[in-house]
């Protein structure tokens, strides 16, 4: 039998398309931006960061029973003074949030300059929620609104008053 250049010129055309698509096709997980090395928000404390201000670690925690809760976290303002005028949970709708403590003045809170304030936690000041329809674990999607800043909006994770939030609940729940 003779054998003809054909298949040797097929099987080396064919490695050398095998091995041209080897880069593009590995190229899907590479890079700074690759869908592998970024992440969505998981799990509680969402951060945001809109100019001065910066939230941290925001979590809904809601009450042992109904349908309360309060937000907990950090406001770290960088910049010049600001206030918190209130926040809003767009999704789902029917809540309402409330601000409350010692600082909150005409349901205000003032921010300093250069400064950070606790909500919800170890603080006297809160963002307490009524009417909140979602079950833990699943995001809530707030609106906070800021006098210089505007509004800022953050999803973040309802939990359950247990473990480290044990305790943690609206200074009022009515």
């Amino acid at each position: 039998m003779h054998r003809t250049a054909r298949p040797a010129t097929f099987r080396i055309a064919a490695a050398a398309a095998a091995l041209a698509l080897v880069p593009a096709l590995a190229a899907c997980g590479s890079g700074v931006t690759a869908g592998t090395s970024l992440q969505g928000p998981s799990g509680n404390g969402a951060n945001v960061t809109v100019g001065p201000i910066a939230l941290r670690a925001i979590t809904v925690v809601q009450a042992k029973t109904g349908t309360a809760a309060t937000i907990i976290g950090t406001i770290v303002n960088t910049g010049d003074a600001d206030t918190l005028l209130g926040a809003t949970i767009t999704s789902p709708s029917g809540a309402t949030v409330t601000l409350a403590g010692t600082a909150v003045q005409g349901g205000r809170l003032a921010l300093p300059a250069q400064s950070s304030t606790r909500v919800g936690f170890n603080s006297e000041e809160h963002l307490d929620v009524t009417g909140l329809t979602i079950a833990p674990t699943f995001f809530a999607t707030i609106e906070f609104s800021f006098k210089n800043v505007g509004r800022v909006t953050a999803p973040v994770m309802v939990v359950p008053p247990t473990g480290i939030y044990e305790g943690l609940a609206p200074l009022t729940t009515s």
